[in-house]
């Protein structure tokens, strides 16, 4: 029985010796040299990703464990005057394939910088995400993601206008925390099969535009209740419905619907919704 139990401690040791083996540990610095502003283009495959802001003097620090026979990445940067390029592409290498995102080890930790105004374009395969944008000075936002499971947070008011979120999901798990943080415009969110969490409350200033598409799929959505709001709806069948609670809400027109305060106020929600086949639920909390 003893040497049994050494033959299987010596297996899981070079087992894990020659997983560590093939996984490589890096981080990556990017450094402004004259912009002022920030744009970038993320290109990722499948794997885990976080992003948050930071108090740092650098446009990023990006930390990355990966397996590098299945993977490879370039990152590359450049300035034209007050503007900084930074592009990110990270693939498969070609003599490799995964069924599964959860059997690679691909993980990417990016801190970006909370001292420069920056706009991000992110294309992201399968994925689990914890993506914190409070605290970055962001001006546009763009999301195109696969299979993803995971959340979207503003858990600082941005100081910046942000003139527009775009998300595009797949079959997704979602769950999108402040998004009045954002201090959006427009606000684009076109989703497919899943489910989907919208908690739009936070800092508001000036009037903000919302679209909601869900294909097939449910989506709970928060308002703020001290922020006046219209909701505008392509109605139900029976095979969708979209559901107030608010007995505030009136009917002004067809499919349409305002609280009382809504016609005089300055900052102020706008709320389109359409569900091809599944369910919206409207909530409103402080």
């Amino acid at each position: 029985m003893q040497r049994l139990l050494i033959f299987i401690a010596i297996v899981i040791l070079v087992v894990s010796s020659v997983f560590a083996g093939r996984l490589e540990r890096v981080r990556e610095i990017v450094t402004a040299k004259d912009a002022q502003i920030i744009e970038i283009e993320c290109d990722l495959a499948a794997g885990e990703f976080t992003i948050k802001s930071g108090d740092i003097e650098e446009i990023a620090r990006i930390d990355i464990e990966y397996d590098k026979r299945a993977i490879e990445y370039e990152i590359d940067y450049r300035e034209r005057g007050k503007k900084g390029y930074l592009f990110i592409d990270m693939d498969h290498r070609k003599n490799r394939s995964f069924k599964d995102f959860d059997d690679l080890e691909n993980n990417w930790d990016i801190v970006l910088s909370d001292k420069f105004e920056i706009s991000i374009n992110l294309d992201i395969g399968a994925c689990k995400a914890d993506f914190d944008f409070g605290g970055i000075r962001l001006t546009d936002l763009d999301i195109d993601v696969g299979a993803a499971s995971g959340v979207i947070d503003f858990s600082e008011p941005n100081k910046s206008r942000l003139r527009e979120i775009n998300i595009d999901a797949g079959a997704s798990s979602l769950e999108m925390r402040n998004l009045g943080n954002a201090n959006f415009e427009y606000f684009e969110f076109s989703g497919g099969v899943g489910s989907y969490d919208f908690d739009f409350r936070g800092k508001y200033s000036g009037e903000s535009k919302i679209n909601i598409e869900i294909g097939l799929g449910t989506g709970d959505i928060i308002l703020p209740r001290d922020v006046p709001v219209r909701v505008e709806t392509e109605g139900c069948n029976w095979l969708s419905s979209i559901d107030f609670h608010n007995d505030d809400l009136d009917e002004v027109d067809d499919d349409i619907y305002e609280t009382e305060d809504f016609d005089d106020a300055k900052t102020r929600i706008v709320l389109r919704l359409e569900v091809g086949l599944g369910s919206i639920d409207v909530y409103w909390k402080r």
